[in-house]
């Protein structure tokens, strides 16, 4: 115990060593190892194995790889007359496999180890466990791992312990967090990646870097801090990606397998028409200030969704750092202290060409800015150049879907507030406070293409609904105002923040844009009624009628009822406990589900409103009163269209556009408040949606084209096992039809096995908790997680197929060899976008 540490030497030549020397400082190629209860553990000399317990203040970990025992010299006297030993670590014979090396913490090793070149595959270059200041990560080297690639994927798709044993649905399956960031090069292609779809596709979504405070059964599926996912997509083809072509790309095959057991044959393309797409892969944290805090202390400060009545010992600590701390620039609104802004939700790029923005956003919080390069570094909190003022950042929030103006290239958003500034006036009159809070108001705002603010509006709101979504016109904005209202006096006993009031209607607002000298005013927003009890997340597009210029037609995705994710007292239609059979809500074709064939639906049928406890229901209405039901039940969407008359305030038409229900909508960015003829949405797995004893999330296993100008509709079905959600729409510019390419991350939602050594297999289905044991040694070989480059046939980029209908193809398919946790929304960067070098 009182000798001094033991000095290792590094080999000279440069190949890879499968040992690490652990938070000591590099001289020379010489490590300097601490005391082995300070930094490492040697294994005896006689052993095959070496481990390093690398410890940092985030936490501990284990690596162990194969290689030859060390060598130990002669012990020598120090000059302090205390022996020293001189360990020489001797490397195992190197192996013919990818490059697997993880970024060292910033209490290890500053000085880069030497790699050898990657061979063709799949190969990790980055992995970091925690989350790292970006002044520590740009200097942080790389260290030599041992395992294979394959047990890395395998330990890049693994949950956090804390989470393995959680029965909580947010935590369990596909939507289990992961560990740490990456960085995946060389990943397999099939097929050919078009000109039009070379760039960046990110996708936002929760991961928690942290057990939550009261527990994982406390855990909301909004709780996760944001984590965005990215694939660089490069064509490879003359004058598709200029300077972002990298030589050595990944593999690239001819041949595409179409959806198993689908009907669909494969689709073949030329093999050397295109031998150098390739494709990489990362995550990254969205590093809030909150987050960054919290991984300082290495556990979470903030509780959840379920948890937002007051607990003094989390609200007392958070309100004094935010009003000591953040008061010049805080992320949430006044009214948002418990729960942070974990940036979540959203991910939208914009401004001019060559020098757009990132943002990373969130329901309740403002936005974040995020550099456009593969760190994804945060900048901080967003103020769009200096254009918000303190005051704005106290009161205002941004939600996920601003709408980018293909004339204007002004990007338009929206935020709403759940409790109203007057409500602080009314403190000791509860009538008076009952109602201020119903008069909250919404924030409509427009940010110019160099990412100034340029102008503002409030819009006073009769009631604190949620308002997910908006949607513009060449010359007005569209706001939805459903009947899932907020009440404060329900969250302070304990109970759901939300309630859908079903005999109450959704009502459409339409407010002006600014034209010339005619200004965007809250006060002259217009009010329609549209005496439906209905709710819709989602806008499809919205624009004005070429043939009536007093009317505006509104296309969304309607349901019926929502309970929010669990965030709203739960509604129960009849047949939602047999959601498990496609009789209650579709047949097989897809189409409504008649009461002759379906006797449980037959006559009145009841929608039933129960607390979360399970106690007696509510209240009691009859679906078949309603006017215009969807007729599939809660939280199960279909394509809508409404046209309102702004001169009379009514809606003069009310007609469902697809028998099929469908959710995540998408159009050509190009028509965005203009007269579209076609959209795309993901299809519902019929056997997965919403169940009153899950968590209200339903699944997507097919993709949508939808011909509104011929009432035909098209369906891309995915393989077996796969997953989708939202989806992405990326014009070909070279189509003088309009037509593009749909980008659809799938997730492989089969069981799946923990890596060697791990604490438990897990199955990533919710549906069922068994292995399944008909899957094919071929679909055994496919990747967790795919990312489908599908072709619309208008723009002549796929196939034509036999018929000659104008559907959707697979052109090719980009194999992430890492699980990605399902997530919300999706961006596109095109090639031209982005910073030459920075990819």
């Amino acid at each position: 115990p009182h000798s001094s540490p033991p000095r290792v030497r590094l080999p000279r030549r440069r190949a890879p060593v499968p040992l690490v020397a652990v938070r000591g400082r590099c001289r020379k190629k010489r490590v300097h190892a601490r005391r082995p209860w300070f930094g490492a553990r040697v294994c005896p000399p006689m052993s095959v194995s070496f481990d390093v317990v690398a410890r940092s203040r985030f936490g501990m970990e284990m690596i162990r790889g194969p290689t030859s025992p060390p060598r130990f010299s002669t012990p020598r006297v120090s000059r302090s007359g205390l022996k020293r030993t001189r360990v020489r670590l001797v490397p195992a014979v190197p192996r013919a496999s990818p490059r697997v090396t993880e970024t060292q913490t910033p209490a290890e090793s500053d000085s880069p180890v030497s790699l050898t070149p990657p061979v063709s595959g799949p190969s990790v270059v980055r992995h970091e466990n925690t989350l790292l200041p970006d002044s520590a990560a740009q200097k942080t080297p790389f260290r030599p791992s041992p395992l294979a690639p394959a047990a890395q994927f395998k330990r890049l798709s693994s949950p956090p312990e804390w989470a393995l044993g959680s029965t909580n649905p947010p935590l369990s399956g596909n939507f289990a967090p992961v560990v740490g960031t990456c960085e995946i090069t060389n990943l397999v292609v099939h097929g050919s990646i078009p000109a039009s779809a070379a760039g960046v596709f990110l996708r936002n979504g929760p991961n928690p870097a942290f057990e939550p405070k009261l527990g994982p059964d406390r855990y909301h599926w909004f709780d996760g801090d944001g984590m965005l996912h990215w694939v660089l997509l490069r064509s490879g083809t003359e004058g598709g990606d200029g300077d972002h072509r990298e030589s050595g790309g990944g593999e690239v095959l001819g041949s595409i397998p179409g959806p198993g057991g689908t009907g669909i044959p494969n689709v073949k393309t030329d093999k050397t028409a295109n031998n150098s797409s390739s494709a990489s892969y990362g995550r990254s944290y969205v590093a809030t200030k909150n987050l960054q805090r919290e991984m300082e202390i290495g556990e979470t400060l903030f509780t959840g969704l379920r948890d937002i009545s007051p607990i003094w010992n989390v609200l007392v600590p958070r309100l004094v750092e935010k009003l000591c701390l953040d008061w010049r620039k805080p992320d949430t609104p006044f009214w948002v202290v418990q729960s942070k802004n974990t940036a979540n939700n959203g991910v939208k790029a914009h401004g001019s060409a060559g020098k757009k923005k990132l943002y990373a956003t969130y329901e309740s919080g403002g936005a974040y800015e995020l550099c456009l390069n593969k760190t994804l570094a945060t900048k901080g909190v967003c103020d769009f150049n200096g254009s918000l003022t303190t005051k704005d950042h106290w009161m205002e929030n941004m939600t996920a879907h601003a709408k980018t103006c293909p004339t204007t290239n002004d990007l338009v958003y929206m935020g709403y507030n759940l409790i109203s500034t007057e409500f602080f006036g009314g403190f000791g009159k509860r009538d008076t406070q009952t109602e201020c809070q119903k008069r909250t108001d919404v924030v409509v705002g427009v940010i110019d293409p160099t990412g100034t603010r340029v102008e503002k509006t409030v819009v006073k709101m009769e009631r604190p609904s949620m308002q997910h979504d908006l949607g513009i016109t060449a010359t007005r904005v569209v706001l939805l105002d459903g009947p899932l209202v907020f009440d404060l006096d329900r969250v302070m006993e304990g109970g759901s923040p939300f309630k859908f009031e079903q005999t109450r209607s959704m009502k459409i607002g339409v407010l002006d844009r600014t034209m010339g000298s005619k200004k965007m005013k809250g006060a002259d927003v217009v009010w329609i009624d549209t005496n439906e009890p209905c709710f819709a997340y989602h806008v499809v597009n919205c624009y004005d009628d070429p043939d009536d210029a007093r009317k505006i037609v509104v296309d969304v995705c309607k349901s019926d009822g929502t309970n929010a994710l669990g965030m709203a007292e739960t509604v129960v239609l009849d047949g939602d406990s047999g959601r498990r059979s496609t009789a209650n809500t579709v047949d097989g074709h897809g189409e409504p589900a008649s009461d002759a064939s379906n006797p449980s639906l037959a006559g009145n049928r009841d929608a039933t409103i129960r607390r979360d406890t399970g106690g007696a229901p509510k209240s009691r209405m009859k679906l078949a009163n309603r006017q215009n039901a969807a007729g599939h039940g809660r939280d199960v969407s279909c394509l809508w269209r409404w046209v309102v008359c702004l001169e009379s305030k009514t809606v003069t038409a009310s007609k469902r556009l697809c028998s099929t229900p469908s959710d995540f909508p998408c159009i050509d960015p190009r028509v965005v408040g203009l007269k579209h003829s076609v959209c795309y949405t993901a299809g519902y797995d019929l056997g997965t949606l919403p169940l009153k004893s899950q968590m209200d999330v339903p699944q997507f296993d097919r993709v949508y084209k939808h011909d509104l100008a011929t009432g035909t509709h098209h369906t891309y079905e995915l393989q077996k096992n796969y997953k989708c959600g939202d989806i992405k729409f990326v014009p070909d510019s070279q189509c003088q039809r309009g037509g593009g390419h749909l980008l659809v991350m799938t997730h492989d939602v089969s069981p799946w096995v923990e890596p060697e050594g791990g604490a438990r297999s897990s199955d990533l289905s919710t549906d069922q908790n068994k292995r399944h044991s008909s899957k094919t040694p071929d679909q055994n070989s496919r990747a967790p997680c795919e990312l489908l480059i599908l072709a619309d046939r208008r723009s002549g980029a796929g196939a034509a197929s036999e018929n000659g209908d104008e559907g959707l193809v697979l052109v090719a398919r980009v194999e992430i060899p890492t699980r990605v946790p399902f997530g919300f929304h999706n961006e596109f960067v095109p090639v031209g976008d982005l910073e030459n070098g920075q990819w």
